[in-house]
């Protein structure tokens, strides 16, 4: 990620930023002056701040400026003891506000906090990709989840489509169980196929014989699918949804083309017509909503356009599985290869799995393998998994030294904030890992 060049400095994600202020001899002590003057002025600030949140309930962007005051101060005092060396101290929401200025941006509380969460994402904070992101959210509820799926999509570059942020604001905010969407869709395509050869006037023995087979087909490969999903490496592709999707898309095409013709104006009103009508309808909404998961799911696993923080590149999955009471999937994401697009180096890789039973509750296995050694931790909702994935680590050890590997580490823990996939997915900074230097030439 190229580094921003302004005349008040660069904000720049992931590692030290550098505001230099040029001073010469002869306009040192105005500036001296007016250095205590902006002390001064943020002091009073602050001050405003917290009489305010005395009475009222803080924003989050409050809460963050007020706790960063401290800090911001003990960075002043050391700048004034220390005019020749830098000074280091953690970003803080004024300087996000600084900087919206400096780059002709008005310092709203909306802007502050799109650009605090651009910041946490990786995404340089230049004009230029906070309009795109603006634009991306433009005409939606501006919600939390909808900001997010326009700076993950803005990571990979992806700033032209208004229909990816809201599919991928959904995948977010509800994470949809692909294992019920495939149940769903196959009663629908069940109800479908019953209802169809109940108005044969409607279609030829040709046409109703090739609609049963197609519908027939993918609810083979609906059942199938569980079995589809391996990881590749060496080259092979991983665990491909593309041949899903076509399929998807196909079948989606195929029932609206019935509706649009084969379906007649003029015999709507007959309750036979009406039944396919409703069977079509309801198939085809569910199988939208799978396409809207499934292309949600290949969003995410794309590539970063450019390096940022050092965050790694996962393919993510949701597999069906039908085992648990009730249906849940598996959700799993896979840090990608750097070498080679859509792949996994089993020698080299971090893999993470969520899953929720009734018994267990939600649990996320945390996997990192390097060169054979195998660090494993398991993030727990109750204190009863965790104390099962004690029980079970001796025997967890034994089979995986079987299989050639050496368990470094294998810990349980209950800790209800990672007990999910998302913020190993979408890894956010918090402001206190960013930095600005403070550097007097």
């Amino acid at each position: 990620m190229a580094e921003m060049q302004t005349s008040a400095g660069g904000i720049h994600p992931g590692k030290p930023i550098i505001w230099p202020n040029l001073k010469s001899q002869q306009t040192q002590t105005q500036t001296t002056q007016q250095d205590a003057t902006q002390t001064q002025q943020q002091s009073s600030t602050s001050s405003a701040a917290q009489t305010a949140q005395s009475t009222t309930n803080a924003t989050p962007t409050q809460a963050v400026q007020n706790a960063s005051t401290t800090t911001a101060a003990t960075a002043t005092a050391s700048a004034s003891s220390s005019s020749s060396a830098p000074v280091v101290r953690e970003l803080t929401i004024n300087d996000v506000t600084s900087h919206l200025a400096s780059i002709n941006l008005p310092s709203t509380e909306a802007n502050v906090k799109l650009a605090s969460l651009m910041l946490r994402f990786g995404v340089e904070l230049s004009r230029e990709n906070f309009i795109k992101a603006l634009g991306m959210i433009e005409g939606s509820n501006k919600s939390t989840s909808t900001q997010e799926a326009a700076l993950v999509l803005l990571s990979k570059g992806i700033t032209n489509s208004s229909e990816a942020v809201r599919m991928l604001s959904n995948q977010l905010s509800e994470t949809p169980n692909i294992t019920g969407q495939l149940s769903s869709i196959k009663a629908a395509l069940s109800q479908l196929s019953a209802s169809i050869p109940m108005n044969p006037t409607m279609f030829s023995p040709t046409m109703l014989a090739q609609i049963t087979a197609l519908v027939s087909q993918f609810s083979a490969i609906i059942d199938d699918l569980p079995k589809k999903y391996k990881f590749g490496s060496e080259g092979s592709a991983a665990i491909g949804r593309d041949d899903l999707i076509n399929d998807v898309r196909a079948l989606s095409s195929l029932l609206d083309g019935i509706q649009n013709s084969a379906i007649s104006k003029e015999s709507m009103a007959t309750p036979e017509n009406e039944a396919v009508r409703s069977g079509i309808i309801s198939a085809s909404k569910k199988m939208g909503d799978l396409l809207d998961n499934l292309l949600s799911q290949s969003l995410l696993s794309q590539r970063s356009a450019k390096s940022s923080l050092g965050q790694e590149d996962y393919l993510y999955y949701q597999i069906p599985n039908n085992l648990f009471t009730p249906p849940s999937s598996v959700e799993i994401i896979v840090k990608q290869d750097q070498s080679k697009r859509n792949t996994v180096d089993l020698d080299d890789t971090h893999i993470a799995i969520g899953l929720e039973t009734e018994a267990l509750g939600k649990m996320v296995v945390s996997v990192i393998v390097k060169d054979k050694n195998v660090k494993m931790l398991f993030n727990t909702e109750v204190d009863e998994t965790k104390r099962l994935c004690d029980q079970e680590s001796v025997s967890l050890k034994k089979n995986l030294s079987e299989k050639g590997y050496n368990v470094e580490e294998c810990q349980a823990r209950v800790n209800k904030s990672m007990c999910s996939i998302k913020p190993f997915l979408i890894p956010l900074l918090g402001l206190e890992r960013l930095f600005r230097i403070d550097n007097t030439v």
